[in-house]
Parts: structure tokens; sequence; C-alpha cells
């Protein structure tokens, strides 16, 4: 009896002390089965070193080892402090939910959360999520943002950080300063191929142990897979390859846009709404009349008066679409334009996207519509301007379709149109509003701010190559830029033509 007892003591003494037991043991996946462990997160979690630096490719299993690690400190450590950080509050929420998840599911491990004097569990949730467990520990979740001024408060022995390679400089310096003497430093990324960054020198420091997770470690990797992400990025050689999946720094990269300058232009805004809409919305919808009404109530919009720019980025049936409305509003003497809605869709199909078109156009009448012109762009853009059921709406001349990889004509010298690249024009478009601060972006919105602190370009051959994936958002608000710039030029144009006098007396010629 007394060998069972020693026995079961021992176990459970190796199991506190091995994260991987411990996860083993406490933690469980989705589908209710036990959490188990790849070879390479078993290799990171058992790592010994102070400093530990990552350059993962996605679905590696970065994550899992974030929350193993950050729990396991939490529940085998007395009196300690820990944090975990990461640039945005987007990156944390992945990792929140997962931890509430695993809280709610394993007893044992709730019961390890300290009590209010009401009985509730010590768990802050604003303005920053907060766990505190019976043995005193305290682990803290703060987004970076562009300055790092949620860390400055903080003073730890742990630190944990995901997607390291989007953090600022400004926010490298916070951060280091709340790690104590002899702290323990976990970084894990997906590399973006920047190199004047903190984070680029870290993964060549001889201080830090350095682990690369390309995708293919995960077990589900399959060949189709493979040739999928291939096709995707356009290549080995392309840096969304290398960064995303091999997990490689890869070519070098730069950012699209400024983070100091995006955040001056992010505010809070009131009137700003974000619409999510599903396929499964509208799956039971038979008649073309039973999916209108759908849209229009899940729409919930009221008719506005102003100036109004819509810009879409449209997704196939099974990718993400994404649509935005900006209002124009003159501030003293300049055009402020402010995102005052985002339609999110998913699994929906080209058809309905176009009556969502239509709706916007009845409750916002706006002066131009952009969208990109591949794959549903160029469905949804014949639809509205040829069926007869959308005529009365005049979307001539107000609805263009926008080739991405094509150019765009800027001037007109010496008989010659002066083009540029089109999706680098609407960049820089996109950029010198963010500069004059003409662009106002809603602070609440963490995917916004997620897609445009994360984008990148390379260059090759003298071009701009940007990256992919994450930037559905931007490309809607490229759309939307671009058709007010060239809407407006119209404008100006006509004006102009208008103005000027018909001149038939020859001394004047």
């Amino acid at each position: 009896m007394v060998d069972n007892v020693t026995t079961e003591e021992e176990e459970l003494g190796l199991t506190l002390v091995d994260p991987v037991l411990w996860g083993e043991s406490y933690l469980s996946n989705r589908d209710g089965s036990t959490r188990s462990y790849w070879p390479h997160q078993v290799e990171d979690l058992r790592c010994d070193e102070r400093n530990i630096v990552h350059l993962d490719g996605r679905e590696a299993g970065k994550t899992a080892n974030i929350i193993t690690d950050a729990l396991h400190f939490a529940f085998t450590t007395r009196g300690g402090q820990g944090l975990i950080a990461a640039p945005h509050q987007g990156h944390l929420d992945t990792i929140i939910e997962e931890i509430e998840f695993q809280l709610d599911t394993n007893p044992e491990l709730m019961a390890s959360i300290a009590l209010t004097k009401y009985g509730k569990p010590k768990i802050t949730r604003k303005p920053y999520f907060r766990l505190e467990f019976t043995n005193g520990t305290v682990l803290y979740f703060r987004p970076a943002g562009s300055y790092g001024d949620a860390f400055r408060s903080l003073h730890v022995g742990r630190v944990w950080v995901d997607e390291g390679a989007w953090l600022t400089e400004k926010s490298w310096k916070a951060l280091r300063q709340c790690l104590k003497a002899g702290g323990r430093l976990r970084i894990y990324s997906t590399p973006n191929g920047l190199r004047n960054t903190t984070y680029y020198r870290l993964t060549m420091s001889s201080q830090f142990k350095v682990f690369r997770w390309p995708s293919w470690f995960n077990p589900s990797w399959s060949e189709d897979h493979e040739q999928e992400l291939l096709e995707f990025y356009g290549g080995r050689d392309t840096s969304g390859w290398q960064h995303e999946v091999a997990g490689e720094h890869g070519k070098p990269s730069y950012g699209a846009f400024s983070i100091e300058y995006l955040s001056l232009c992010r505010q809070e805004l009131p009137e700003y709404q974000k619409i999510t809409i599903c396929g499964d919305d509208l799956r039971d919808c038979i008649a073309e009349e039973q999916s209108y009404d759908r849209l229009e109530m899940l729409l919930n919009l009221m008719p506005q008066t102003g100036i109004f720019w819509i810009g879409g980025d449209l997704g196939y049936t099974n990718d993400p679409t994404e649509i935005v409305v900006f209002h124009e509003m003159e501030v003293g003497d300049r055009a402020v334009l402010r995102l005052v809605l985002r339609i999110h869709m998913e699994h929906v199909s080209y058809p309905h996207i176009a009556q969502t078109i239509s709706l916007l156009e009845r409750y916002f009448t706006p002066v131009g519509i952009g969208v990109d012109n591949g794959g549903n762009g160029l469905a949804v853009v014949q639809e509205l301007l040829t069926l007869d059921k959308y005529r009365a709406l005049q979307l001539e001349g107000r609805l263009h379709g926008y080739d991405f990889g094509g150019m765009t004509a800027l001037a007109v010298r010496d008989g010659r149109e002066i083009k540029k690249r089109t999706k680098e024009h609407m960049t820089s478009i996109i950029t010198g509003l963010l500069q004059r601060r003409q662009m106002i972006l809603p602070a609440d919105d963490l995917e916004v701010e997620d897609q445009f602190t994360t984008h990148t370009y390379t260059l090759s051959n003298g071009n701009v190559i940007y990256s992919k994936g994450n930037d559905h958002i931007i490309d809607a608000v490229r759309c939307a830029m671009l058709v007010r710039e060239q809407r407006s030029l119209d404008q100006i144009t006509e004006e102009t033509v208008c103005v000027m006098p018909v001149v038939t007396d020859p001394i004047f010629i």
C-alpha cells in the first residue's frame, strides 16, 4: 500500500516537473481527446535554454506550445509572474480563447484559479486579460501596440511572445524592460523577411536557442496540401512560401504601410459597424426574393445622406469577401474618409454578393463602387451592369472592376499615357491618405489593424510583390480609394470642360 502511494506521488511529481507530461494530463483537444505533442513540440517544451526564438511556418503548433508552457508555469510555480505578449489584441484573443476552453474543460485546472471574496474566479478581462492562481502566480496578457505602453507597468520573470516578428522596435524596448534579470524569454513567430528588426537580430544571436518549424512538420501535411500552397503563393522561391510555409527569413521584405501613421489614423468611430454574413444564413432561401429580404434583414441598415465610396474584395465561394463603405466628410479645408461599415462574408456565392452591393447602393447611394475584377468580382460586375433587375440602379460609370495585375493610366503627356501598376498605385493612394491623416479607421476593429500592420512587399526585378493571404480588407480599401480617385478626376475633367469658353475667333487659335 505504501509502495503504491509512493509510486503515485512519484508519478505526480514527474508529471508536474515535465511540461509535456503535464499537458498530456491536464489539457485536451477540441474533440475531447487528450492533448498529445508532436516530436518538435516536445523538444521545444523540454528545452532548458533561458532564451528561445522561433521561425515557424503556419499550422506548426506554436500556439499549443505557448498555452502549454504558460499554464504549466502558472500551475506549478508559487508566486510567479508571467507575460504573454503579442503585437495586437487579435493575436492574443486566439490564445485567450484556447486558455478559457482548457479552464472550462478541466475542473482541476479551473480549481487552480484563485477566487474573489464573492467566490468568483479571479479572471480579469478589461482593460487586459489577467489570470490569478491559488499559488499566487499571475499571468498577464498584453498587446504591444505601436509603442509597448501596456508593458511598462509590469516586472515579470517569464515572457512568451507570439508573432514577435511584428513587434515594433519601441515595443521591444518596453518589453525588455519588464523582464527581470535572469528571466526566461520565449519568442514564437512566422518570419516576415524584415531585416532591420529586433526579431531578425535575435534569430541570429548566439545567446538564443533557435527553433525552425516549417509547416510540413505538422503530421497532417500532405502532397495535395503542398501543391495547393505552392499554387497559392506562386512557388517555392516566393516570399509567401518562404515565410508562411518554410519558416525562413527568405527574401528581404518591407512593411507596406507605416505603423506610426496607421496608429494616428485609428480612432473611436461610434457609427462604425462590422457585419458578418455566412452562407448558412442564406441556405434556406430558395427564391431570389427570399435571399434579398434575408440580406436586407442581416444588414439592418438605415438610409444615409452624404458622400460614400464602396470597395470590395470579392472572393470565391470558399474564400472570404470583404466590402467596405467610407463616408467622405469635409474637416476644415480637407476631405476626410471615415470607414463606417465593413461586411465580412464567408461561403457566399456571387449572386448574393451582387444583391448585397445592390442593397448598399440603395442605402448609401455611393458616388463610386470599386471591386477586384478577378474570380467572383468579374461575375458580380457583369450581373450588376447587364441584368435587367439591376438596371434601375444606373451603375454605369459608378461601378468599376479592377485588375490588380494590370496598369492604370495616371496622366497623358506628349500624347502618351503615363501608367503605373494598379496595385502599387492603389497602395500609394492609401499611404498618402494615412500620411495626411485623411483616412480614419476604427480602433476597435482588430482585423483591420492586423492586416494593415502585417502587410509587406518584396522587390523582384524592379517590381513590387505584395504579401498574400491576410489582405482581403486592404484590397477592398484599395478598390474604394482608386474608384474615388478616378471619379474625382473625371469630375474635375467634366467641370473643366464645362467652364472652358468656346473660342471661334481665329486670333485666339
